[in-house]
């Protein structure tokens, strides 16, 4: 069974490590106020190494691991801390209180920043946290709710059919769409990439009544028509419409 959380000090031992508690003459059962006694003398620098220095004996020593650790470590510097609040504030003590307290809680932010497990928080501060939390979930899942509206306005109930194996056919028009010129020979469509003319393709036709899977519809619209495994080229004999231009003059 562990005796203490904390690497006490031997019996008669008058050059103990600097980070041990207790005294030389008498071993006390009151290690958590050694602990602290051992605390308030030390600088704010050498916090990090007097707990590891005790978490390294307690790891060696029990069967706990490093979150039962300082899970402990924190209650009890919680519960002195809230001790200390107790004190008449004009009592003769009220002034070393008041310096323990400070020294206290500058070890306990020190708890609080390698805390990986939340046991050093509060549970007024982890309900303070979590609500916090829930606040920006409910905020986000209300900024997804008005994106999904947004989205569904452009939603149709039935999507445009596309005849018996004329896919290529409908195709071969979108390729003639992309080639139109003005009169002053400025394209007709300004667009930079293939993507939305095949996701026009996929989302708003069927053909046959059956979907048109988005991988069929990009391999019709390579990257910058460069030849691909993949590509599928529209067969000349489903070519069946040819786009002109009727109007020659501007304005006409």
């Amino acid at each position: 069974m562990l005796h203490s959380y904390f690497k006490i000090r031997d019996p008669w031992n008058f050059k103990p490590h600097q980070f041990e508690i207790g005294t030389p003459l008498i071993r006390s059962s009151f290690h958590d106020n050694h602990f602290f006694l051992k605390l308030y003398e030390l600088r704010k620098d050498d916090f990090s190494d007097f707990y590891d220095f005790h978490l390294r004996h307690y790891l060696q020593n029990a069967s706990g691991i490093e979150s039962d650790f300082h899970s402990y470590v924190s209650d009890i510097v919680s519960t002195r801390i809230a001790q200390l609040k107790l004190i008449d504030p004009f009592s003769r003590k009220a002034l070393r209180a008041k310096q323990q307290t400070e020294r206290l809680r500058t070890f306990q932010t020190f708890l609080h920043s390698i805390d990986q497990w939340s046991s050093s928080q509060t549970l007024e501060a982890i309900i303070a946290e979590n609500n916090k939390e829930i606040v920006g979930l409910r905020q986000q899942i209300t900024e997804l709710k008005d994106q999904l509206d947004a989205l569904r306005r452009y939603e149709t109930k039935t999507k445009i059919d596309i005849r018996d194996k004329h896919l290529p056919t409908f195709v071969h028009l979108i390729h003639q769409l992309q080639e139109l010129t003005l009169p002053d020979e400025r394209r007709l469509f300004n667009f930079q990439e293939q993507s939305a003319w095949y996701k026009l393709v996929s989302k708003y036709f069927t053909h046959d009544r059956k979907p048109i899977p988005i991988e069929t519809a990009r391999n019709y619209f390579p990257v910058q028509k460069e030849k691909t495994s993949k590509e599928i080229e529209v067969p000349e004999r489903l070519q069946l419409f040819k786009i002109i231009l009727t109007s020659p003059e501007p304005g006409c």
